[in-house]
């Protein structure tokens, strides 16, 4: 048991260690050294200075110093007898390796440099091609009762009596059941794009309502104020409704500058990656890739 927990101790200290190791600074005095370990002063400083505010504050004193040296240490005794048992020439170690080396090229590659930047005038154009993104107005999800009976028809005073009854008896069975409007629309409902979902009409703007049902309907439902209210009978020269408002979507209207940042990132992430397409290919190109499809 011991012996188990000295080694987690160990590990612990070399995980710390670890993450704090991002590479080898030699210049400066050493602030220890033995056969194949060195740590200078220049490192220690460095690698106490990659820790976050909060764990360095850990290390002010000369004592809480040592013990960060201490770490140090135990990683490197522990790496140099790693490469004594010639570990780093092992797959999986020089798998990880490959891995480190490619995050680093890469960022070499693209992060130090000015790749990927996007001009105002950029941002600018896409925000005006795809203006529907950050302006957008209100939008209501309705659902409805629909009778038909075309203004000026025949039949009009007759349906118009069947949908005050169709109407009263909805108060009704509302009252005592929520499902009670989808379905009624599912029985009675004349609209029958929308019948089958329970009188759902999905997402409408004021003019799409305005458009497909008339102004009196795209006022009617703007009315409502409430999610599950329900309107009187509203007329239009289509027929008669009877509404009912699922949920409201505010209006969108964010400006090029409110904008701004959210196109950048955007238009970055997507030049950087053309970018390092680009790069890979150029490289596929020099190695003379060839694919043995047998």
């Amino acid at each position: 048991m011991l012996l188990g927990k000295q080694v987690m101790i160990v590990l612990a200290a070399v995980a710390f260690a670890a993450s704090c190791s991002k590479g080898s600074d030699t210049k400066g005095p050493a602030v220890a050294k033995g056969d194949g370990v060195v740590v200078t002063a220049d490192e220690f400083k460095a690698r106490l200075e990659e820790q976050s505010p909060f764990i360095r504050a850990r290390y002010t004193t000369l004592d809480r110093k040592k013990e960060f040296l201490e770490n140090l240490i135990r990683f490197e005794l522990l790496a140099h007898q790693a490469v004594e048992q010639k570990l780093d020439k092992d797959p999986e170690v020089q798998a990880t390796l490959k891995k480190i080396m490619v995050q680093k090229l890469v960022r070499k590659a693209f992060d130090e440099k000015e790749s990927g930047q996007v001009s105002d005038g950029d941002a600018r154009k896409y925000y005006d091609e795809h203006k529907n993104e950050y302006v957008k107005p209100e939008r209501i999800r309705l659902s409805q009762i629909f009778v038909k009976a075309e203004k000026g028809s025949a039949d009009r005073s007759k349906k118009s009596a069947e949908v005050k009854k169709l109407y009263a008896q909805l108060k009704v069975d509302g009252a005592k059941n929520p499902l009670a409007f989808a379905t009624a629309a599912r029985d009675s409902s004349e609209d029958f794009a929308s019948k089958p979902a329970g009188g759902d009409l999905g997402y409408k703007t004021h003019d799409e309502l305005e458009k497909q049902w008339g102004k009196e309907v795209a006022a009617a439902a703007f009315a409502l104020k409430d999610i599950g209210q329900e309107s009187s009978i509203v007329e239009s020269t289509q027929g008669f409704h009877v509404l009912k408002l699922g949920t409201r979507q505010p209006a969108l209207n964010k400006s090029f500058e409110e904008s701004k940042p959210q196109i950048v990132a955007r238009l970055t992430r997507e030049k950087r990656t053309v970018e390092f397409d680009e790069y890979v290919k150029k490289l596929r190109g020099k190695a003379n890739i060839k694919i043995d499809d047998a």
